[in-house]
């Protein structure tokens, strides 16, 4: 049996052993997992912690707190799982660290983050397949917290992105949505800059031309962003290169820095 994960604080430390152990791929058909290696390594990560799988779902894995008020509104936290290379794997050796990170690197953070407790007791989890093509998992996830009475206040996504990699930036907030409402919009990109601000005092905050689940969660009228973490690669004229199969770049510095950010941005959320 492996030793349990435990920390205190995430840090690169922690997300790196985490990799080690989730490093596998995750696949699905459109339908349904037809590879559930990522998801079982995530949940015994998982196994002995504050988190109970609420949902467990063709698409989406959505867990709980053991403190979660299903009476209360939610905040959700959505990272996909499902993979476009298939050469799978990470190498965290030095300052810059290259792997399968879309959208590995997120997932590690986020079972860091659950199992240091630095979510609120009222954040969902969703680990989901199916968002390099049609978003069903985003999907399963909505239609499921709908047909559970569960009120939603905001989704938190997490992705990688290729803004900021040549700033030397380390996490990105993306895709604030609703965008028909601009008076709206421009009130939560200026709370979440506030959030952030003692992180980045010039945060990248507002790209929303790069698709990712924060569209797909629009579309249920559901208030969200994404929180990104900046990767690099060899050929960077377009985001395609986060699917070649020599996978991309992070740099070790940024991870602390983009959960600090993620915790801040996710239990801010509620107040949204």
């Amino acid at each position: 049996m492996q030793e349990s994960i435990m920390p205190s604080t995430v840090d690169s430390y922690v997300v790196r052993q985490i990799l080690g152990r989730i490093a596998v791929r995750g696949e699905d058909d459109g339908k349904r997992f037809t590879n559930t290696a990522r998801t079982d390594a995530i949940a015994e990560c998982l196994a002995g912690s504050a988190w109970r799988l609420f949902h467990d779902g063709s698409l989406a894995k959505i867990y709980a707190h053991r403190e979660f008020d299903p009476a209360k509104p939610a905040v959700v936290v959505s990272s996909h799982i499902d993979m476009v290379a298939r050469r799978c794997y990470a190498n965290c050796e030095g300052e810059v660290w290259k792997g399968s990170f879309d959208n590995l690197i997120t997932n590690a953070v986020v079972v860091a983050c659950m199992l240091g407790n630095a979510f609120d007791s009222n954040v969902l989890v969703a680990f989901t397949g199916d968002e390099e093509k049609d978003l069903g998992g985003a999907d399963e996830v909505a239609e499921t917290l709908e047909r559970r009475g569960i009120k939603v206040r905001f989704v938190v996504v997490t992705d990688v992105t290729c803004e900021g990699w040549d700033d030397g930036k380390a996490f990105t907030i993306e895709n604030i949505l609703p965008e028909e409402d601009k008076a709206n919009q421009q009130r939560v990109a200026t709370a979440l800059r506030e959030i952030v601000s003692g992180l980045d005092e010039n945060s990248c905050i507002g790209p929303d031309e790069y698709q990712d689940e924060a569209w797909e969660y629009d579309e249920y009228d559901l208030p969200c962003c994404s929180v990104c973490i900046p990767c690099g690669g060899d050929d960077m004229s377009d985001c395609d290169y986060m699917h070649l199969e020599e996978g991309v770049e992070i740099r070790r510095a940024a991870i602390e820095k983009y959960a600090e950010a993620l915790t801040a941005v996710v239990n801010a959320a509620s107040g949204f």
